[in-house]
Order: structure tokens, then C-alpha cells, then sequence
């Protein structure tokens, strides 16, 4: 049995600064329904993208938002830990 996955999670980044965007629960949804996107269709491996957020386009209040779904990591590749400074 398979769960479907919360697009609530979906991790939602600036793709001009880098900053995370936090907004009010059901935004994601909201969108994703208005884009007409299948929620069924999106996994862990789903971020959304917007060009631009308030912390590096102060005044503006709508950016062009997009789902990206990145690539698992390939067999022959080993992961690294990540290190803390």
C-alpha cells in the first residue's frame, strides 16, 4: 500500500538568492491545483522554484513559480556525508 505524498512538504527556494520561501499552508496546493499539475504525480524528489521572492525583489508581490523533480543519484556514484563548518 502506497501513500501519496503531501505537496505541502514540497521544499519551495528562491532560484535568484537561494533563500527558502515559506508561505501559509495550502499555498502549495492552491498553485499546484491553478497550475493544473497532478498532486499524484509528485514525490519527494519535487521542489518548486520561483524566480524571485521578496528578500531580492522587495515590492514585488508575484513570481513566476516552476516544479522541478531532480534526478535520483546513478548506482556507481557513492554519496558523501555531509560536513559541517
Amino acid at each position: 500500500m502506497t501513500t501519496q505524498f503531501d505537496p505541502e512538504l514540497l521544499y519551495v527556494e528562491c532560484s535568484r538568492c537561494g533563500q527558502p520561501i515559506l508561505w501559509g499552508h495550502g499555498m502549495t496546493s492552491k498553485l499546484l491545483r491553478m497550475a493544473g499539475i497532478d498532486m499524484a504525480t509528485l514525490d519527494e524528489r519535487c521542489v518548486i522554484m520561483s524566480e524571485g521572492c521578496p528578500a531580492c525583489q522587495p515590492g514585488e508581490t508575484s513570481f513566476t513559480t516552476q516544479v522541478i523533480r531532480l534526478n535520483r543519484e546513478k548506482d556507481d556514484r557513492t554519496t558523501q556525508p555531509a560536513a559541517a563548518n
